[in-house]
């Protein structure tokens, strides 16, 4: 059980919590010369949990306890890790998608994230942006795109065979005006065009250079670090933005899943399929399904095949994020989810935002890339 009393205030009003963290991002600091993780830095953290957020947790190497304050929808978590203690100020307005506002380092805040989300205990799931999803977020109203990280590893999918690929990994990160203009050459470069998903995007948003803009880092997995800029306004509505985007794409693909209903005494099916499109057909079909459907990460799932004809194989899985099943159909260019009616939307976001963070940026889904 964690005892200390919070050192975060017990904040009363949503003016007290917004001047909390004013004062984090006022802090002078060197932009981008400090160690990754400095404790000045200004972060978000979204997740999703069907389940809600516990009053209280333990799991490996971590307990923790949420306490209220006096302002309804932000509490303080505290967690205790290594014998050290993190504060966060947990925003439960939406009571499936949750934002830990945080100055912790950033490898500690990754660590309990990290640790929450593989325990089978709790429904935690990362929130999980493609990058079709992070491009859009950089053209939304008031936002401007300010740079990309792309960071490739071909490794997941990579057999230790000694043989020659076009690109084993990949790191770019571009910030700055200029960024769109890099975007469109090395996008266009065809031997590149394959590793080219966005793990990060730079989004800037405000005009005022003095206090009036906000320049967040925002990644396929649900962080956001403040780079520059003093409007903690504008980061709490980047926030919001991403979030109700979010939650709009999850109810929309729990809308569309599959599930039957009686009408008339007559049983109807509703819905629809998942369907992943691969520009560049799968080379090595065992390959891939072994290494998709081994219920390690980033995928988290378990499945076993039965093949249907050659190269086209059916795969009974199961998610590990909440332990629902979802079957799939598989060719060489051609992936089918079924998702049951009452199973979480969040596993079809997270299968095709690794599967173009770790195999091919061009994968799409049809029925949510727009």
């Amino acid at each position: 059980m964690i005892k200390n009393d919070a050192r975060l205030p017990l904040v009363q009003s949503r003016k007290e919590f917004l001047e909390y963290l004013e004062d984090i991002i006022s802090m002078s600091r060197e932009d981008d010369e400090e160690p990754r993780g400095r404790p000045r830095e200004l972060k978000a953290y979204m997740l999703e949990s069907e389940g809600g957020f516990p009053p209280s947790f333990f799991s490996d190497r971590i307990t923790g306890e949420v306490q209220s304050t006096g302002l309804d929808g932000i509490k303080i978590l505290q967690v205790s890790q290594n014998e050290n203690i993190l504060e966060f100020f947990l925003d439960t307005s939406d009571p499936r998608f949750f934002v830990l506002h945080t100055n912790e380092k950033s490898d500690d805040v990754r660590s309990v994230v990290e640790t929450l989300t593989k325990d089978r205990r709790y429904t935690f799931d990362n929130t999980w942006f493609h990058s079709n999803m992070l491009y859009e977020f950089t053209q939304k109203n008031g936002n401007t795109f300010d740079g990309f990280g792309v960071k490739y590893d071909n490794n997941t999918f990579s057999i230790d065979d000694g043989g020659n690929s076009d690109i084993d990994d990949l790191g770019i990160t571009i910030n700055g005006s200029l960024a769109p203009r890099v975007l469109d050459i090395v996008e266009n470069e065809p031997r590149i065009a394959k590793a080219m998903a966005f793990n990060k995007v730079r989004i800037r948003r405000g005009q005022d250079p003095t206090s009036g803009f906000i320049q967040d880092d925002l990644t396929y997995d649900g962080y956001l670090a403040v780079k520059r800029g003093k409007s903690v306004q504008d980061h709490l509505q980047l926030i919001d933005i991403c979030r109700d985007e979010y939650s709009k794409t999850i109810k929309h693909i729990e809308e569309s899943s599959l599930g039957v209903r009686t009408i008339d005494e007559r049983t109807l099916v509703e819905g629809k399929s998942f369907d992943f499109e691969f520009k560049n057909t799968i080379e090595n079909l065992d390959l891939f399904i072994e290494r998709v459907f081994n219920s390690s990460d980033p995928f988290k799932l378990w499945g076993l095949k039965s093949i249907i004809r050659d190269d086209y194989y059916k795969i009974t899985a199961v998610d590990l994020h909440a332990g629902a099943p979802i079957n799939f159909e598989i060719t060489g260019n051609f992936m089918r989810a079924y998702l049951s009616k009452g199973n979480c939307g969040n596993t079809i976001l997270r299968l095709l935002t690794n599967l173009q963070i770790y195999y091919d940026s061009k994968v799409t889904c049809k029925q949510i890339v727009r």
